[in-house]
């Protein structure tokens, strides 16, 4: 079996016995190579969306999404948007209804580096993305990137310019139907105490969705809002 994706290559093999062979060929003609034991002489595999933390190295569970176009919010104010949101590809093993982690890859490693928000003291690092503003939830690229939507509440005493969003993605699950996908909403509301402004976000589950939930490469986080001080 040969599984196509944007410059990458996967094959799969059955080799003597109940051994299959995995190889995998990326745009920098980088090759992993496994050998796959089968208790029953088949193996079940899964294709999925992952969150993108893992390449080049993880070293982070946020992502800062910088939008293509600025959006400015009255005081008092609230929009809704959709934006993509770049995505891995997990590769999983499934056997007594487990899903085992067995590889990842991304289909646009050019466009996948590190930014830092904030101080180089105090800043947080993220997995940094220029991102569109969409129309709809399909309006995704396949095996390159997800929808999500983002509900931004504007609870300042003054307008302000929505250029970007920072967040924990650890918090997000993903669902996917076919090559299309979509990421969990994320709430910002822009806030005041006392003198100081800030951003606070929070992930909301997706509802009544139809699509397949993907795997988690990584371990999940529950963390119910952040807070971030804005620039």
């Amino acid at each position: 079996m040969e599984l196509f994706f944007p410059s990458v290559v996967v094959k799969i093999r059955r080799e003597d016995g109940k051994n299959y062979s995995y190889s995998r060929v990326d745009s920098e003609g980088n090759l992993i190579e496994k050998l796959i034991p089968s208790q029953d002489n088949k193996i079940t595999i899964e294709v999925a969306p992952i969150r993108p933390l893992n390449y080049p190295a993880r070293r982070t569970n946020f992502v800062y999404l910088k939008f293509d176009k600025e959006v400015f919010l009255s005081e008092n104010a609230s929009t809704s948007f959709l934006a993509r949101c770049p995505i891995e590809i997990g590769i999983f093993l499934i056997h007594d209804s487990h899903k085992d982690s067995m590889d990842w890859f991304t289909c646009n490693p050019a466009n996948s580096r590190f930014g830092l928000y904030g101080s180089p003291d105090t800043g947080k690092l993220c997995k940094y993305y220029r991102v569109p503003i969409v129309k709809d939830e399909f309006d995704s690229e396949p095996y390159l990137n997800c929808v999500m939507k983002l509900h931004f509440e504007n609870l300042l005493d003054r307008g302000y310019s929505i250029t970007k969003v920072i967040f924990p993605i650890t918090d997000h699950f993903l669902f996917y139907e076919g090559d299309k996908a979509q990421l969990d909403s994320l709430n910002v509301t822009l806030r005041k105490r006392m003198i100081v402004e800030y951003v606070e976000t929070a992930e909301v589950p997706l509802k009544d969705i139809k699509w397949k939930k993907s795997p988690s490469w990584e371990r999940d986080t529950e963390t119910p809002s952040m807070e971030m001080g804005l620039e």
